[in-house]
């Protein structure tokens, strides 16, 4: 009898250490799957379109120190139709003239806002640089135009 309880504290320390083990692998496991679920979200440069009848955000991938030319993020989204735009070029000037149908008349246009500063079509032309903690924003507003360019 002596003997039988020795076999069995012999049997029963590895259980107990195999119970402990297979309980400290799940936790680790767990653990891994809970930090790789919440991974960082990548930096993306955010342009917000507003007009009464059109709302959207588009988010474009960029690294965190990466700044891009604003007006050739805009003609990648043109290209792909998302949303639909046209611009009007000049030596230099470069200006949104329709995006999703929706032009510009002699009272109201498509108005490029960064960090809220106004961007005048010079300003494009020259090269806006952007980031992903830009705040970039194009308003459909009510506009004053002089020989058909829009005033500051």
């Amino acid at each position: 009898m002596n003997r039988s309880k020795k076999m069995t504290k012999q049997f029963t320390y590895p259980i107990h250490l195999s119970v402990l083990l297979g309980l400290f692998l799940i936790t680790i496991g767990n653990c891994k799957l809970t930090r790789s679920s919440h991974k960082p979200k990548e930096p993306e440069i955010q342009i917000q379109f507003l007009s009464k009848d059109y709302e959207e955000t588009k988010s474009i991938p960029s690294s965190l120190f990466d700044r891009k030319d604003l007006l050739f993020l805009l003609a990648e989204l043109s290209k792909n139709e998302d949303p639909s735009m046209r611009f009007i070029s000049t030596n230099r000037t470069e200006e949104i003239m329709e995006v999703n149908g929706i032009r510009n008349s002699w009272d109201a246009g498509w108005v490029v806002y960064v960090n809220g500063e106004r961007i005048d079509s010079v300003q494009m032309k020259k090269g806006v640089k952007v980031g992903p903690n830009d705040q970039i924003q194009i308003r459909f507003e009510t506009v004053e135009r002089v020989f058909g360019r829009p005033i500051p």
